[in-house]
């Protein structure tokens, strides 16, 4: 007796996605035998392998889109729903997320071939250890994709920040040398690598995202993975970096932090500014004049506002990857006439940091849309 069709349907199904897990994973496995041979051929000085890599990148471009034409033959053959669809969608994503990895070690080669001949490399040391845990990230990503399983895929979301602040440690070390030389080469070709090695690590998060959306239906994208921190910095903190900081705490979503400091901090909050801000429904009677050390280090933020010219000056430098700005605010508790002007001044001052931290908070929410966009 005849086996009822739907069985030979499924069967048929469960093939076919057998077949694309399957072109998936040869292909996360040559992507990371490129970025391997990539790194190795710059510990090695070995040109050879650089070029066996470039070579390589035109088998990860005809996978991926050998892979692209299953997904969408498996759309029109099966009509997927539920599951199968899910899978199906990031399986498309995955795939493009891991040609473009397979341009990154091309890319990561075809400087190992510059490298070869050059004996001394700042910070290849660190830069191999950067690697080495950006291609971990890609594996347990693709690992957690094909396996289905969430937990691994959030756990590599959890390694992004590692990555990020090794990556600000050594851009800042190759883009500002001890020792100045006129030959800028070796630096500025370590900086291409690195930037390679660390867009790896976004790429591998890209692929976890998926993963969870393919297992569990949820989406991550966009959805931002760490927190942003703002630090406003003046002189004393004792009236416009308060009156900031106050402001954007009422006006940001989640995921902000806010902090401010002096370059020079006063003894105490300026009593103008805790009367005025009272008067506007805000008490930060609690609040006191801090210095940068007493907020963290400003690596730690991912924007530096500075409201005066001065305080432009003795701000320190802030790490590659963060944003700085200067507004240049003027300082109301310096206006000593009458009580109407004194409470013009103020209001002056109010109104213009609103206005500049409205267009801050919109800004960071639509740069962040953006990069993931970009990602």
């Amino acid at each position: 007796m005849a086996e009822p069709p739907q069985i030979h349907i499924h069967e048929r199904v469960e093939h076919d996605l057998g077949v694309i897990r399957r072109r998936l994973r040869h292909m996360s496995e040559l992507v990371l035998k490129a970025l391997d041979d990539a790194i190795a051929a710059i510990a090695s000085h070995d040109r050879r392998l650089a070029y066996s890599v470039v070579l390589l990148d035109n088998r990860i471009d005809m996978l991926e889109r050998h892979i692209d034409r299953l997904c969408q033959e498996f759309l029109v053959r099966h009509m997927p729903v539920a599951a199968q669809l899910r899978f199906i969608i990031a399986t498309v994503k995955v795939n493009a997320e891991l040609e473009r990895i397979g341009d990154y070690a091309e890319a990561i080669a075809r400087r190992a071939v510059t490298l070869s001949a050059i004996k001394e490399q700042p910070e290849r040391e660190r830069m191999f250890e950067m690697a080495r845990l950006s291609f971990q990230m890609l594996r347990q990503a693709v690992r957690a994709f094909l396996d289905g399983d969430h937990e691994l895929a959030t756990g590599v979301l959890g390694l992004d920040k590692q990555v990020d602040v090794m990556n600000s440690e050594i851009f800042h070390s190759l883009a500002h040398p001890a020792g100045a030389s006129p030959d800028l080469t070796v630096p500025f070709v370590l900086l291409g690598v690195l930037n390679r090695v660390e867009r790896v690590a976004d790429r591998a998060c890209n692929v976890a995202e998926e993963a969870i959306f393919a297992a569990r239906g949820e989406v991550l994208r966009h959805v931002q993975r760490h927190d942003i921190r703002v630090l406003f910095l003046d002189e004393a903190n004792d009236v416009r970096s308060q009156m900031a900081e106050a402001i954007a705490r009422q006006l940001a979503p989640v995921n902000f932090i806010f902090s401010s400091a002096g370059t020079a901090p006063a003894a105490a909050l300026d009593p103008g500014t805790l009367r005025f801000m009272a008067l506007k429904g805000t008490d930060i009677a609690r609040q006191r004049p801090k210095a940068l050390a007493d907020v963290g280090r400003i690596e730690d933020f991912n924007v530096v506002v500075t409201l005066s010219q001065q305080a432009e000056e003795a701000c320190p430098e802030v790490p590659y990857g963060a944003m700085e700005l200067n507004w240049d605010i003027a300082d109301p508790s310096k206006v000593t006439t009458t009580p109407v002007e004194i409470e013009a001044a103020y209001e002056a001052t109010y109104r213009e940091l609103h206005t500049k931290v409205d267009e801050l908070i919109d800004s960071l929410l639509g740069a962040h849309a953006e990069l993931e966009e970009e990602r």
